[in-house]
């Protein structure tokens, strides 16, 4: 059986408020295996064929699909290969079958077949609402060198305090803390408060963090309002029990403060810390919010610039009598000027985030008042998404659309004056494929000659730029129904 049948099967018995507890829990097994010190996994009983309301299947077994497995970063893991998903049965974790059985936790070992060794193993019920819908595993070396001092024994303090609120199903919280977007882990500092808020004990990390807010001295035994910190967060934790996140800046320094409650039996005994100084990401941050406003700037500055040899170009048309001279530099102009939308477009507020697709979009647009008269329009339909492209790639392409829909029109329609009034159509197709960017241009027009595509400057050009610029290649088809023409270029691959 697959892992996402094994999954969709142990996640199919659970409810909706089960299901979101179960996603709540996954989301913090980071931070239960670095304070931990050990692999962190997440057992679901999987629902079995013989008796679908027990998780038992057919030989008597228990089974298990592992909904979560997280390494720490504080120490080495025990399980090489990634667990997510894997099935397991009761025989191999026998203490998870133990602590869905009754409800509490134990501890003990389990031997590992695959890795011919024992483990040692505490096995955690995940319960909620007087029900058991998982376990969740610690496992760790049984033979470790690691030399525990004050802050491993704190780190595994918070830990089996975390593992009683999970028994007790009053951890995960039932709200997150908020979203960050440089959120802290254990690693980053870690500062432990009692009932009364007072500093039982902070990492050297912490420590380091609280001095750059300009805290001097050791807190160790008071609290962060009398030694001049008093986060919000902080205050809305012990107010409310539940988790809250604040970014702190002071003296050029900025912080990131995640506070989680701890509780007992309805009672706030504690509050854990997550401490990190971003200030060099700030920094990052501020130079990329400059660099992009630079981006931006001369996006607008070039489609300045173009529009107005756009209208210098039209300007001396005027003063032409020769028709040739005349369309060539309107044909110019009108080049020009979709060159310019490609910047107008990528100097708005998304810059370069912007979908190609939406650039096609408005190049149609374009093309659409600009090679059809009013009376007689073309359709020009845009299909398909390949989302945000490099500047210079966009360029290129609408300069390649441009010729390859006035292409369509000089030789699919017979040009403008000829157009009808039945349906001339040009269908645009975008996708990004294994191979790249691949767009085609089709037309329900008369077709042209088989052939390479050199006929003029435009299809020439077309070419040039797709082989040349973009490195892609170039085909087309013609029939009496119409003619299709497809480009293929290698794009660099998007970031996750």
């Amino acid at each position: 059986m697959s892992s996402d049948e094994n999954l969709r099967r142990a996640l199919g018995g659970l409810s909706e408020p089960e299901r979101l507890h179960h996603e709540r829990l996954v989301a913090t097994t980071a931070l239960l295996a670095d304070i931990s010190f050990a692999d962190i996994l997440v057992l679901v009983p999987i629902l079995g064929a013989a008796a679908p309301d027990s998780g038992v299947g057919s030989d008597g077994e228990r089974r298990f699909v592992v909904t979560a497995h997280s390494r720490p970063i504080t120490s080495q893991t025990v399980h090489p290969n990634d667990l997510f998903g894997l099935a397991v049965t009761d025989g191999e974790r026998p203490l998870a079958a133990l602590a869905l059985r009754t409800g509490a936790s134990t501890n003990g070992g389990a031997f590992l077949a695959g890795q011919d060794r024992w483990v040692q193993s505490l096995a955690v019920p995940v319960n909620l609402a007087n029900r058991t819908i998982a376990v969740l595993l610690r496992e760790f070396p049984s033979v470790s060198d690691r030399v525990w001092g004050r802050l491993e024994t704190t780190y595994f303090g918070l830990f089996r305090r975390l593992a009683g609120m999970i028994a007790d199903g009053v951890y995960p919280y039932a709200t997150g803390p908020g979203d960050h977007d440089h959120p802290p882990r254990v690693g980053d500092g870690v500062i432990l408060l009692d009932a009364w808020q007072r500093v039982e004990y902070l990492t050297p990390n912490a420590h380091s963090a609280l001095r750059r807010l300009g805290i001097d001295g050791d807190p160790t035994g008071r609290r962060l309002a009398h030694v001049g910190l008093e986060p919000r967060a902080l205050q809305l934790t012990v107010s409310a029990s539940l988790p809250q996140t604040e970014e702190i800046e002071r003296n050029g320094h900025s912080v990131v403060m995640r506070c989680l409650p701890l509780i007992q039996e309805d009672t706030l005994t504690g509050v854990l810390v997550l401490v990190r100084d971003i200030t060099e990401l700030r920094r990052v941050d501020r130079l990329l919010i400059t660099k992009n406003a630079a981006l931006t700037e001369v996006h607008h500055r070039v489609k300045n610039n173009l529009q107005t040899v756009s209208s210098l170009l039209s300007l001396q048309s005027r003063w032409l009598e020769s028709p040739e001279a005349k369309d060539a530099l309107s044909e110019s102009a009108r080049r020009i000027r979709l060159i310019a939308a490609v910047h107008e477009i990528l100097s708005g507020p998304d810059g370069d985030s912007t979908p190609f697709e939406s650039v096609v979009d408005s190049l149609s647009s374009l093309l659409r008042e600009s090679l059809a008269p009013p009376n007689a329009p073309i359709s020009i339909k845009v299909s398909g998404a390949v989302g945000p492209l490099p500047s210079e790639v966009m360029t290129t392409m609408a300069i390649v659309l441009n010729e390859l829909v006035q292409n369509a029109v000089d030789h699919g329609f017979g040009g403008a004056a000829a157009i009808g009034t039945d349906g001339s159509e040009i269908v645009v197709r975008i996708g990004r494929e294994e191979a790249g960017l691949q767009v085609s241009v089709t037309d329900n027009g008369s077709g042209m000659p088989e052939g390479p595509l050199q006929e003029g400057l435009g299809l020439t050009l077309v070419r040039t730029l797709v082989e040349n610029d973009l490195g892609g290649s170039l085909v087309h088809r013609s029939t009496p129904g119409g003619t299709t023409v497809e480009l293929t270029a290698p794009l660099p691959p998007t970031n996750p």
